[in-house]
């Protein structure tokens, strides 16, 4: 954060200046360099996590259009909010990887680095001459992660793809959705989120490898493998009992009543009546108390079993109440249940007030702005955003003066449109 000042009410207890967890010794990545070649989401995603935890991020973009998450809408005066949040804590610079000069850059940035995240195709760095086995022999010590749809081998290694391509692809989009309809998009984008996350942790741990061995190595992540481990127990369940999953709308496989609900004020509120006590205590507040006690409907498996008369019987019930009344019957009752927020709604909640997940950055067109942050807080550690995303190619110049460009050079390549 540039103006840490400003930015006291983020952190409870003192200024940001003040809190000694923001020291620059208490990065938990400090020193370590990382080349993010990487577009869209998976891979950005990845490198604004390392630059959280304080890596120092060159983002490399290609010279002629840039990254296109750039061009996703909403903008506000010409800024994209995908492009902002995802690339927060790095650097810029816009190369064209097609000219010979364009790659030898990479070459030379990689040449000094810690960590290189790219997303091509498979085989497209190869082409360039920027592949994992050609840059490691210039530098053992690299961590080369590669981030792909559907992994390096196999059929469909060479296939591109993207996240809903692959929520269709994975199986997950058959399980989301109301039952007997169309096969629906997840709403976030988790995929690519995930699979930025688990390639985050994989880079970490080579990196823990690596100070240990001396050696860095390659990383492989792929939106597939991703897809599979999220889908975790419903995929082991078809792996140990051939049970096929099907969409349920917003209710749960394994739990019941577990799922959305209208109220009478046209309101929707989540129930979780999770397990047996819990559903004995929503069935109280509904007046479903009979039911509750009625041996077809007592356990969770039973009411599973029997989850369309349950689920109609809540139904009904709910839809006597509106919901802020019924919320509350149902807290104090010691019953789970939560509204269906918008996005305006939860992110004005108070409960998100309270904690450090939106914070603040200075970006050159749109000034001090609030960015989603980092996700985890630490007792000694505190992940920050010291840093806008980059206007496209904003920091060029500076960073091929770093690596022994003279002005001359610069001035030559920017000519040839091999640099931005």
């Amino acid at each position: 954060m540039k103006d840490a000042g400003r930015k006291a009410s983020l952190f409870p207890g003192g200024t940001v200046s003040e809190d000694p967890r923001l020291s620059a010794s208490n990065r938990a990545l400090k020193g370590i360099r990382v080349i993010d070649m990487s577009r869209v989401l998976a891979g950005p995603f990845c490198g604004a996590i390392l630059g959280d935890l304080g890596a120092e991020v060159i983002k490399v973009e290609d010279a002629g259009e840039g990254d296109e998450l750039r061009a996703w809408p909403p903008h506000k005066e010409g800024e994209s909010p995908a492009f902002v949040v995802n690339n927060r804590n790095k650097r810029g610079i816009a190369v064209d990887l097609k000219a010979p000069e364009g790659t030898e850059i990479v070459r030379r940035l990689a040449g000094n680095a810690d960590v290189l995240i790219e997303n091509f195709r498979t085989g497209t760095m190869e082409k360039f001459g920027l592949g994992y086995e050609s840059l490691a022999a210039g530098n053992p010590k690299l961590v080369y992660c590669s981030i792909s749809a559907f992994g390096r081998t196999g059929p469909r290694a060479d296939e591109a793809g993207y996240e809903s391509l692959m929520q269709a692809f994975s199986g997950a989009m058959s399980i989301t959705g109301e039952p007997d309809s169309q096969p629906v998009r997840c709403g976030p984008s988790f995929l690519d989120l995930a699979t930025g996350t688990f390639c985050a942790l994989g880079i970490i741990s080579a990196l823990f490898h690596r100070a240990q061995s001396g050696l860095g190595q390659r990383v492989d992540g792929s939106l597939l493998e991703t897809a599979i481990s999220m889908l975790n127990y419903q995929a082991e369940g078809y792996l140990l009992t051939g049970n096929v999953p099907k969409p349920l709308g917003s209710a749960h496989p394994s739990l019941c009543p577990y799922r959305n609900y209208r109220c009478r004020d046209g309101r929707w509120i989540f129930l979780a009546g999770a397990n047996d006590r819990l559903w004995k205590r929503v069935a109280a507040v509904l007046g479903l108390s009979a039911m509750a006690e009625d041996p077809r409907y007592a356990t969770n498996p039973d009411r599973v079993k029997h989850r369309a008369e349950v689920d109609a019987a809540v139904e009904k019930a709910v839809a006597l109440f509106d919901r802020e009344p019924l919320l509350q019957q149902l807290e104090k009752a010691g019953a789970p249940a939560a509204p269906v927020n918008t996005m305006d709604q939860v992110l004005n909640d108070k409960q998100i007030l309270a904690l450090p997940i939106i914070q603040r950055m200075v970006h050159p067109r749109l000034g001090d702005i609030p960015v989603v942050g980092f996700p985890l807080q630490f007792s000694r550690l505190q992940p920050v955003i010291n840093r806008s995303a980059p206007l496209h190619g904003e920091h060029t110049d500076e960073i091929l003066s770093s690596i022994g460009y003279s002005v001359d050079e610069i001035t030559r390549l920017q000519g040839k449109q091999v640099i931005r």
